[in-house]
């Protein structure tokens, strides 16, 4: 099982042939509205790879949570999701350019009453479970998910997005670490160099993660256990929307991981759905591994 404790949006996606910059005001090629949150996106991408998921947060008593919670009904993700009627259901306002790269405003809403007393009436952990903790949610909720998860004996990976200004120690001591490059730079404290970006690796497994990733985006990720360091290129495949792909990378290697697949090859799935997940628009239109498969094949039918 994969419990996920995270955050559900509402995504208001902008298409553009660039970002704006300040001050400008720029017309849109399309625009939608779509299921999002990184805790809901993980839920899904897990629940794609066949995993059995539950989902900790909360949405708002309004319209806006029957479209946050219409995939994951869809993908028979376990909702722990009460709806509060004095808070507004999550948003993410997400500007997307012509070469999928995107910039976005979270406006947490509802997450930011997630708490950790809705741990309480989940079912009892087993040893081969997985909990899955992303920070749209308060800091002390995450804390506490960690310590909860670790107690009932399960493994805990942490998704530390958005970077606090300061990573609880209970973040750090957990099974796998995994932030971005730009999250690894602000957790500890200086640029990762290219070409170095194994070291970054080395040192955020130092600082307690048991498997630290760092994840480069297009040129793949890097990672560190305390036996050693290895690197896993990016599939080069076309790029539509790069939005949720870190999240559906995190949903993958939470399913693989819960599955019992050793990690080396669980990083490669993942890297391999989060991929895909880039070839279509929208945060949780996450493939299944047979999608992956399939267009694997497709490529190297066509390489012969």
């Amino acid at each position: 099982m994969v419990v996920v404790v995270g955050s559900v949006n509402v995504d208001v996606v902008a298409q553009l042939d660039r970002l704006p910059t300040e001050g400008e005001t720029r017309p849109a090629q399309a625009g939608w509205i779509a299921p999002g949150g990184k805790g809901g996106n993980q839920a899904v991408a897990a629940a794609r790879q066949s995993a059995a998921v539950t989902l900790v947060s909360v949405v708002g008593q309004d319209a806006l949570a029957a479209t946050a919670l219409a995939t994951l009904r869809e993908v028979g993700v376990r909702l722990a999701v009460p709806e509060r009627p004095d808070v507004p259901t999550g948003m993410a306002l997400v500007w997307l350019d012509a070469a999928g790269r995107n910039t976005i405003a979270v406006v947490p809403g509802a997450n930011a009453s997630v708490d950790a007393s809705q741990l309480e009436a989940l079912d009892p952990l087993q040893p081969r479970d997985v909990v899955l903790i992303s920070l749209e949610i308060p800091l002390a909720t995450a804390v506490a998910a960690a310590e909860w998860a670790r107690a009932g004996g399960a493994r805990v990976l942490v998704d530390p997005a958005p970077a606090p200004a300061a990573l609880p120690a209970a973040l750090w001591h957990v099974d796998v670490l995994m932030p971005n490059q730009g999250e690894a730079e602000h957790l500890l404290g200086h640029d990762v160099v290219e070409g170095h970006e194994e070291e970054a690796a080395r040192e955020l497994h130092r600082r307690g993660a048991q498997l630290a990733i760092v994840k480069l985006g297009g040129r793949g990720l890097v990672w560190s256990t305390r036996e050693r360091t290895g690197r896993i290129d990016a599939w080069p495949i076309p790029v539509v929307d790069t939005t949720g792909a870190g999240d559906a990378f995190a949903g993958a290697l939470a399913a693989n991981l819960a599955t019992g697949r050793e990690f080396e090859d669980a990083l490669w799935r993942a890297t391999r759905v989060a991929a895909l997940a880039c070839t279509r628009a929208g945060a949780q239109t996450v493939p299944t591994w047979a999608d992956v498969q399939r267009r694997l094949g497709q490529e190297t039918r066509h390489d012969k």
